[in-house]
């Protein structure tokens, strides 16, 4: 038996989307001859954008976003905005503050980023004291958005846990966060061991529930469960946005959060 050490701490995805369409968040938007779908004049250069809906709710309309376990939208930011990230026409942030709908290439920038920066340092742009607190779980992560599903990484598919589980253990190893231990009987099965319990992760959750009765598939799960590179993960129950105890994506009162993924 091999024991690690780390923390079940689940985070949000990256962008909640939906997995097909323009909403995939994996290649660029063809707004092409649809200019009417989000302007109520096409635009013209040099003139500012007049949309028929707020542009938050013009981007739910296709992207998947929960809005309880992602980062707060329609606000007056607290902090001074970079020119290259805009408010709308009240001063509050949008989805269009941090992403461009019409870059020029996503060749290197698939999520349409208005920065070169990635990850932390992205956050950083704005949030430039988030990260001077380990212990502060909005500044150990880089993820903005909660993510129903994202496919396997190249660089990580022959990996047990997905990035964002591995990513918490540098924290939850005991030195700054608190610390759990996982048992990897088999380095294919990990198990979070908890104080009264043992959940697998590390595994795919569709093929798991093809074969299994007693999960629910995966496409009828919450959009509030994440499955980052499709594996269950420590992004799966908790959040870092999320207000409930032990920062869970919502409440287990009944087994409620149990009972989404298990039928019985």
């Amino acid at each position: 038996m091999r024991y690690l050490s780390g923390v079940l701490l689940l985070l949000v995805a990256l962008f909640g989307m939906n997995r097909s369409g323009i909403g995939d968040g994996f290649g660029p938007h063809d707004f092409t001859g649809q200019c009417e779908r989000c302007h109520l004049i096409a635009p013209q250069e040099g003139q500012k954008s007049i949309f028929v809906l707020d542009i938050d709710a013009l981007c739910k309309s296709c992207h998947q976003i929960v809005k309880g376990n992602s980062h707060p939208s329609e606000i007056v930011p607290s902090m001074p905005l970079e020119g290259q990230f805009t408010v709308d026409w009240q001063g509050r942030i949008t989805c269009t503050t941090c992403h461009n709908p019409h870059p020029q290439s996503v060749d290197d920038n698939r999520y349409m980023l208005k920065s070169a920066a990635r990850g932390k340092e992205f956050c950083a742009e704005c949030h430039r004291d988030l990260f001077k607190n380990p212990k502060k779980h909005l500044g150990a992560s880089s993820i903005a958005h909660t993510k129903s599903w994202t496919p396997p990484e190249r660089d990580a598919i022959s990996q047990v846990l997905d990035q964002v589980s591995m990513d918490c253990l540098v924290c939850h190893e005991g030195s700054v966060g608190p610390v759990a231990d996982y048992s990897t009987p088999e380095l294919a099965k990990l198990s979070f061991q908890g104080m009264s319990f043992s959940h697998p992760i590390g595994m795919d959750y569709a093929t798991v529930a093809s074969n299994n009765r007693e999960l629910r598939a995966m496409d009828d799960l919450s959009p509030m469960i994440s499955l980052y590179e499709g594996k269950v993960g420590c992004a799966s129950c908790h959040n870092p946005f999320s207000h409930e105890d032990v920062m869970l994506v919502f409440s287990n009162n009944r087994s409620a959060l149990c009972l989404e993924c298990h039928l019985k």
